[in-house]
């Protein structure tokens, strides 16, 4: 039985080939050559399941994993193309990984083709891999940080500048947007972290943090304001993302706007990029991403093990 544990996928894994993976991932999927299955909860006793599957050819597989009390213990299990079984993997390494591949694909195809800033709003276990995406996608463009709590905030600047990103600690949201054309928000928040006022026509806003229905970090107004919503399932995204599901609720959205990631990078559909109006990405994850950069681990692995 091979088991690859977050030490040996994080020393596997770079983000540049892992948001190669996902690249080649969401565009097979648009093609109808992957697909990939909503998630789904089990709760009870202040304990929670979840699961979700995939397949990305070669492999198929998927990921279960358990939350308690805000902490994820994850798994991941791989198959190839005749169904045999591969290897588990620990899920934690390659969460850090695929989620902010995702962001990059929607830097690369949605933001302004010249940046002058960006931004990370959250000092979470997601803050650090999004600074090191922005500063691998926008080189030599200003990062800026916010966090609820100060120490948090230099605890992440200090990581980052240990891999050679200086990023800017910001005193309130505000400030941190200011002028910034990318935005990244990576917060647990149940109501909006700042007022469409904030953000400007050239802000491409990249949602992590609402990945439930009773979370929220954007303002209905600012769904209701961008040239378009672009989410990572359109689907999952109506059961799961938080940030729509209110702005619906409010009148400032509906569900046939929403534009699938895996049609744009197919090449399917055509997307304005941010500059006349902001664009809002929302990603709440879908098991296509971590299969994909299961697979590459498992490559990765097999490939040094001879």
């Amino acid at each position: 039985m091979h088991h690859l544990d977050d030490a040996t996928i994080a020393d596997l894994l770079d983000l540049a080939s892992v948001t190669e993976a996902m690249e080649r991932a969401f565009a097979a999927w648009g093609r109808g050559e992957a697909a990939t299955t909503q998630r789904v909860r089990a709760a009870a006793s202040g304990q929670m399941a979840s699961a979700m599957a995939a397949v990305v050819p070669p492999y198929s597989g998927g990921k279960l994993y358990a939350t308690r009390q805000g902490v994820f213990t994850f798994v991941v299990t791989l198959f190839d193309d005749h169904g045999t079984w591969l290897c588990t993997l620990d899920g934690d390494a390659l969460t850090r990984a695929r989620t902010p591949a995702g962001c990059a694909l929607a830097v690369r195809r949605l933001a302004v083709a010249d940046p002058v800033a960006a931004c990370v709003l959250g000092t979470g276990r997601q803050a650090l891999p999004h600074l090191r995406m922005l500063a691998a996608e926008l080189p030599g463009v200003p990062l800026r940080l916010w966090g609820r709590h100060p120490d948090a905030v230099a605890t992440t600047i200090a990581a980052a500048a240990a891999d050679g990103i200086e990023v800017t600690a910001s005193a309130t949201p505000e400030g941190a947007l200011d002028g910034a054309d990318v935005v990244v928000t990576v917060t647990s928040a149940t109501t909006p972290l700042f007022a469409s006022s904030a953000v400007g026509d050239r802000a491409l806003v990249c949602a992590v943090g609402a990945t439930k229905y009773d979370r929220c970090e954007i303002d209905p107004a600012l769904v209701a304001r961008s040239a378009a919503v672009v989410c990572d399932d359109v689907t999952g995204s109506r059961v799961e993302c938080g940030d729509l599901i209110h702005a619906e609720r409010a009148g400032a959205f509906t569900w046939d706007r929403a534009i699938e990631l895996h049609d744009l990078v197919a090449g399917n559909v055509d997307v304005p990029r941010a500059g006349a109006a902001p664009v809002l990405f929302e990603t709440q994850g879908v098991a296509l991403q971590d299969v994909a950069a299961a697979g590459l681990a498992y490559e990765r692995w097999r490939d040094r093990a001879g």
